[in-house]
């Protein structure tokens, strides 16, 4: 897909990705808001940040390019969606340049990215990624596969990868993200070695991979300062229990099991079984394996930054094969592939990626960069 065929609203979308990616924000475009099994809207972008070693925060942007783009609506719109979002902030990004906007956006404890603030990143020639691709240019490719599949199976599986997100950010997202990535996985292993559909099937796996280090990474700071076996206990019930772990989950399980014990016809031995073989089907997942990875990396800090590192190459023009990962990208993957139950050596033949230049920027992908001023040249009619 060339620059000229993406509309003005996606390319600006595409160039303050890459801005808050360099920010050293974690990015997901396009992330589907569900409500009571219905799709409301998009959230153009999804942010998580790690200011500090203690401290996370998850943030929203709403991005509009237009001559009018009635910024003000915008505004209390996107201050609506993120308290139902239930995220700890949100940036308005608008190409109008009037001045009143900031202390309306502030009024509402939102940031605003306005027309001046985008002319300004829009002059800066090292944003965009060389050598990553658009999402425009993943769904297009994800269509393709799955057209000569004759089914929608990529489509619907980076749909599913990104709502795990506004679902719950998470321990629910985690478990999520864990299932969409051991079923690509799997995929990946399935079809022809260095097929299409092997490669998007690896695409994808690094993209649940990606929000599962994450979910890991923001389930920790509820242990932040506790000892290590502490840190590790929540990790293990975050993959072993998922939405149950909360609260609320908790509650919602008393709920279900008081259910049992009054209507059915056992009653409490009933509702007494279901519970031991809940527990005992959850204790059978091999959470050890991943939560053990997982605090590896935590003592480094680097769980992360191997989120990035896995959103990177799902977005890669030549997608890396498992060898030519990181080593902190393929310790985590490994510990992924091995509670999948997947051969390691089997995902590492899937596909077969051409090796880095060895002088190569990391992670430098997406539009060339001479190309960046000249996507907003025309005016902001459309």
């Amino acid at each position: 897909m060339s620059d000229k065929t993406l509309g003005k609203g996606a390319v600006l979308e595409e160039l303050l990705r890459a801005y808050f990616l360099r920010a050293g924000f974690f990015v997901m475009r396009g992330v589907p808001f569900r409500f009571a099994e219905e799709d409301l809207t998009d959230v153009d972008l999804w942010l998580y940040e790690r200011p500090t070693g203690s401290a996370r925060r998850v943030q929203i942007c709403d991005i509009k390019y237009k001559q009018r783009p009635k910024a003000v609506e915008r505004i209390f719109w996107t201050s609506g969606l993120a308290t139902a979002l239930k995220v700890d902030g949100a940036y308005v990004a608008t190409t109008d340049k009037r001045t009143n906007l900031r202390a309306i956006a502030e009024n509402l404890d939102l940031q605003l990215i306005d027309g001046n603030d985008i002319q300004r990143i829009l002059a800066s020639h090292s944003v965009l990624y060389p050598q990553r691709i658009t999402d425009e240019q993943l769904t297009a490719s994800l269509r393709s596969v799955d057209d000569d599949l004759r089914g929608k199976y990529f489509q619907n599986s980076r749909d599913q990868i990104l709502s795990s997100l506004s679902d719950g950010f998470g321990a629910r997202s985690a478990v999520k993200a864990l299932e969409s990535f051991s079923r690509l996985a799997t995929s990946a292993i399935s079809y022809r070695p260095n097929s299409p559909a092997a490669i998007a099937s690896g695409r994808l796996a690094y993209l649940a991979g990606a929000i599962v280090c994450e979910s890991l990474d923001f389930v920790s700071v509820d242990a932040a300062f506790r000892p290590l076996d502490e840190r590790r206990d929540l990790m293990l019930q975050a993959v072993r229990y998922g939405a149950l772990a909360s609260d609320q989950g908790q509650r919602s399980l008393r709920l279900a099991l008081a259910l049992i014990e009054k209507y059915s016809p056992a009653g409490k031995a009933s509702a007494l079984a279901v519970e031991q073989g809940l527990k005992q089907d959850l204790e059978s997942i091999p959470a050890e394996i991943i939560a053990d990875q997982a605090m590896k990396l935590l003592k480094t800090d680097q769980l992360f930054l191997v989120g990035k590192d896995l959103e990177m190459e799902s977005y890669s023009l030549d997608v890396a094969s498992f060898d030519y990962l990181s080593n902190a990208s393929k310790a985590m993957l490994g510990a992924l592939l091995d509670y999948s139950g997947i051969d390691r050596k089997r995902f590492a033949t899937a596909w077969i990626s051409s090796p880095p230049p060895s002088d190569a920027e990391p992670h430098d992908r997406s539009v060339p960069e001479k190309k960046q001023t000249e996507l907003f040249r025309n005016d902001q009619s459309k």
